[in-house]
């Protein structure tokens, strides 16, 4: 029987970020389940957003599972898998993966913390539909993603994949409460389990170095992908699957 893998992607977007990542791990010989997160793509929203009610939401993903799976999991879906993984231990494979985490300390820094504020701020002014709008648009989606991309020579393929997935979201309301467990939540530790961080050398919302500290720290393995940033599913998703596949095989 093919091992089981549960991707889980990030703030702004659909399965589709994780989708080539997907599509390499089942030539490797996986069976894998790349959903939209609750309030995503074509999937229904939560009727409030929290750790605890995404929590619940995975519980159930895995539960209609045969066989117990693996979780993988990119930026904000993380976040939401750590904490699950903390509470329902022994529902999966007692090994994951984790994809560009986020981590708390980053954010403390004074730069990090106005940007936070101002993004906040500057989005909650705005009613539900423009809010919307300007967080599907192709200014919003060039702005981020030049922001998270490190390899520039990819930055055109990497626009356009991001502006045709990352806006994919069906709530204004529930974006914000996304973007709070995404900038004031931390990856928690699941020490029960074996874990491997997988870095961009060049992670804009949380440093390769803190990342590697936290691995060390919380007993997981580490790895670091050279000349990319935090949208490393794009800019090297073959290096990330061959981590993946050598960690999970």
């Amino acid at each position: 029987m093919k091992k089981k893998i549960i991707l889980l992607h990030g703030l702004r977007g659909d399965h589709h970020g994780l989708q080539e990542v997907a599509e390499m791990l089942e030539k490797k010989g996986f069976d894998v389940v790349n959903p939209d997160l609750p309030g995503y793509g074509t999937a229904d929203s939560l009727t409030k957003k929290t750790l605890e009610s995404y929590s619940e939401w995975i519980h159930k993903l895995v539960k209609n599972e045969k066989q117990k799976p693996f979780i993988v999991a990119h930026s904000m879906g993380s976040i939401i898998a750590s904490h699950y993984l903390s509470n329902h231990v022994d529902e999966t494979q007692p090994k994951a993966v984790f994809i560009s985490p986020i981590f708390r300390s980053d954010f403390k820094q004074k730069s990090s913390n106005v940007r936070c504020a101002l993004t906040n701020f500057g989005l909650h002014l705005l009613p539900p539909r423009p809010r919307l709008g300007l967080m599907r648009s192709k200014l919003a989606s060039f702005c981020i993603s030049h922001y998270l991309t490190a390899d520039k020579k990819q930055s055109k393929k990497i626009d356009e994949m991001h502006y045709k997935y990352s806006g994919n979201v069906n709530s204004g309301n529930g974006l914000i409460e996304d973007i709070k467990i995404s900038m004031k939540e931390q990856t928690v530790p699941v020490k029960q389990m074996d874990i491997l961080y997988i870095m961009g050398a060049k992670d804009r919302l949380t440093s390769a170095n803190l990342a590697e500290e936290r691995a060390k720290k919380n007993g997981a393995k580490f790895m670091k992908v050279e000349n990319v940033g935090h949208l490393i599913n794009y800019e090297n998703p073959e290096a990330v699957v061959k981590a993946i596949s050598d960690f999970l095989i």
